[in-house]
């Protein structure tokens, strides 16, 4: 069991692409486990399917002990930070096609109120495009692109985590946002 924390954040880029410095403290399920002020921080060794899946999140859930994350992505939009409430997942993957039935869990999870949202918040809906074509989507006033949280939240609702999503469009905010 990890030691309690504060919260449990979720990087779907590892701490460097946010320009954090974060100690590991344990790895394990393809992920890796670090503190920052009182913070758990979680991240993927790579994100993919392999890695992101509902065996090595339900793993991550029993070691952590908590059913609240807060995912944070990086997003490409006119706003710094996003209360995400929901998202269209327009990679082309889905971190759950072939993973389920998982354990006891549904074959086909029902995927409506993913999100909790920040109450008094304004909230928005991301279109998370994929690792490789988030580096080349481009500014769109109408449209907030997202790196990757379409394709883990699913997977982490899956296994019954209450989910918060943050997407920040600037890498110094996460830092600001973890302290």
């Amino acid at each position: 069991m990890i030691k309690k924390t504060t919260e449990s954040y979720y990087l779907c880029a590892g701490p460097r692409a946010w320009g954090l410095e974060v100690g590991v403290s344990k790895k394990l399920a393809s992920h890796v486990f670090g503190i920052m002020n009182d913070n758990l921080i979680i991240w993927p060794k790579k994100l993919s399917p392999d890695n992101c899946n509902p065996k090595n999140i339900h793993t991550i859930k029993t070691l952590v002990q908590n059913r609240n994350i807060v995912i944070m992505d990086r997003i490409k939009s006119e706003k710094t930070k996003v209360n995400i409430c929901g998202h269209v997942n327009r990679s082309g993957e889905n971190y759950l096609i072939g993973m389920t039935p998982y354990d006891k869990y549904p074959q086909f999870p029902d995927m409506t109120y993913m999100y909790k949202t920040y109450p008094h918040k304004a909230a928005k809906i991301v279109h998370t495009v994929g690792p490789k074509r988030f580096k080349e989507a481009a500014l769109n006033s109408k449209i907030i692109w997202s790196e990757a949280v379409g394709l883990v939240a699913p997977v982490f609702h899956y296994i019954g985590y209450n989910i918060k999503g943050i997407g920040l469009n600037r890498v110094d905010l996460a830092k600001q946002f973890l302290l």
